[in-house]
């Protein structure tokens, strides 16, 4: 997987040793189960080890082509370990898909606790940067590899309800683009998938009120929320080798959110 040629591009990830952090729910889960449907070697990785257990056995991967590892990604020991452990089970990372994230706390920025947007600064960004600094070290010994970060619509624009949630998740793009830069000369291409409201257990949290969780649908211009199978979709294309000549770029996964107003066009008849 690490020399990407046209004629190498029906292989897809077939045996491809891929991580994926913030695997143990929502998108993670999801794409844990889609990159098992494309074949892949699959290194799941999470906070609690029974969610992740039950990701790898619900997209059927048994101890051969399936691993579980507890991970934080605010700790920069338990990142590296997790790696290690990638390599160490496969002899090699070729791809990561980054889908570990939070919210945080929503309210008035002029009230906000100053130890909660650290924490979605310690999770959000240096917990990428983390993520990025070894998988990549990894993916430069043998070679080469593919980095998919997770970003948002609010990579994009404000999130009144969270500052601090659209400032790192800006930041994800900002450090998805110069890590693109810096690690192409070694094979590695870095790329960045930003959902929109998607139906995750982080959603179904924020927006518990059924009136919340519609208004949300009608803001795409789709009309509905996405699905976390639609996210991983567009995550596993671009770790994969179908995405070959994409590094550096920001796609959104949101239904037509970003692409601007969605106002009903009057017609004459």
């Amino acid at each position: 997987m690490n020399a990407i040629t046209p004629a190498a591009l029906g292989g897809g990830l077939k045996d491809a040793v891929v991580m994926v952090t913030g695997a143990g729910s929502g998108i993670g889960r999801a794409t844990v189960a889609a990159l098992a449907r494309a074949g892949a070697l699959v290194v799941a990785s999470g906070r609690r080890a029974r969610p992740l257990a039950e990701s790898l056995e619900l997209a059927g991967l048994d101890a051969g082509r399936g691993v579980a590892v507890v991970c934080d990604v605010t700790d920069e020991e338990s990142v590296g370990s997790a790696v290690d452990t990638a390599v160490s089970e496969f002899g090699r990372l070729d791809a990561a898909v980054n889908t570990a994230g939070t919210f945080g706390p929503t309210g008035l920025i002029s009230e906000a606790l100053h130890a909660d947007a650290s924490a979605v600064v310690a999770t959000n960004l240096m917990g990428m940067w983390l993520c990025l600094k070894h998988q990549s070290k990894a993916m430069i010994e043998t070679g080469g590899g593919t980095i998919v970060t997770t970003g948002s619509v609010a990579s994009f624009q404000g999130h009144s309800g969270s500052p601090m949630y659209a400032a790192t998740k800006h930041g994800v793009v900002g450090l998805t683009k110069a890590a693109a830069l810096q690690l192409a000369p070694y094979g590695i291409r870095v790329n960045a998938v930003c959902p929109g409201s998607t139906d995750t257990p982080m959603l179904r949290e924020l927006y518990a009120d059924r009136a919340q969780m519609e208004a949300r649908a009608r803001r795409a211009p789709l009309g509905r929320v996405g699905l976390p199978e639609e996210v991983a979709a567009a995550a596993v294309w671009l770790a994969g080798p179908e995405s070959s000549y994409v590094t550096g770029q920001a796609l959104a996964v949101d239904g037509g959110v970003t692409a601007g107003s969605a106002a009903p066009v009057k017609t004459s008849k």
